[in-house]
């Protein structure tokens, strides 16, 4: 649901506003094209950082994970079984928020900004959870950059099927991925190559 807010500004406030070139549009449209802006520019976090909130939000974040993986046992694909408003209402909050962008008619794909992080996350998530299993890193990886993209105002159902919503559209191949390339690992440790004979003099 829309908001209309009355926002009072100095004379300075409103030329510097009026001049500001990182935004286009003008008055009202300026103000919001600048928090939308603003929103872009929070998840500029490194990978340390992202390690360092994964520890503080850990239990938070364990929440969310139990929230994704119980609406899994009620249906192999719940997205499946979503009714359409669901689904446009969830693409519009995620383009509200720079998680996707709109290609076509009904047709988004995750941002580049925000692939570009969940793969840094992804792989971090993965090197620190030996014994976490692919698909599991992959939600762990979406939630927290939906926290971040979110600046934490999304519902927990928000984030839990925002989770699933990406992870099934477009980010679990590379889950599928990791997986594939940690099994061929663990397959060249169990049969390393023969050593070659030494050759005779």
């Amino acid at each position: 649901m829309s908001k209309i807010l009355n926002v009072t500004l100095t004379d300075i406030e409103y030329e510097i506003l009026k001049k500001m070139t990182i935004v286009e549009g003008e008055e009202g449209d300026k103000l919001r094209n600048l928090l939308r802006y603003y929103i872009f520019t929070l998840p500029e976090l490194k990978s340390g950082e992202y390690a360092l909130k994964r520890v503080e939000n850990k239990e938070e974040i364990e929440s969310y994970l139990r929230e994704v993986w119980a609406a899994y046992e009620l249906t192999e694909n719940p997205t499946e079984v979503w009714k359409e408003d669901k689904i446009k209402k969830l693409s519009g909050d995620l383009l509200e928020i720079n998680v996707l962008l709109k290609t076509g008619e009904n047709q988004y794909v995750p941002g580049n900004k925000f692939r570009s992080l969940y793969k840094m996350v992804l792989h971090d998530v993965a090197t620190e959870s030996k014994d976490m299993d692919e698909y599991s890193a992959a939600c762990v990886a979406t939630i927290q950059l939906l926290m971040e993209f979110g600046a934490d105002v999304l519902s927990k159902e928000t984030i839990r099927d925002a989770t699933i919503f990406l992870n099934e559209g477009w980010l679990f191949v590379y889950a599928t991925a990791m997986k594939k390339a940690r099994d061929f690992m663990k397959t060249k440790k169990l049969f390393p190559e023969e050593a070659p004979a030494p050759r005779s003099t």
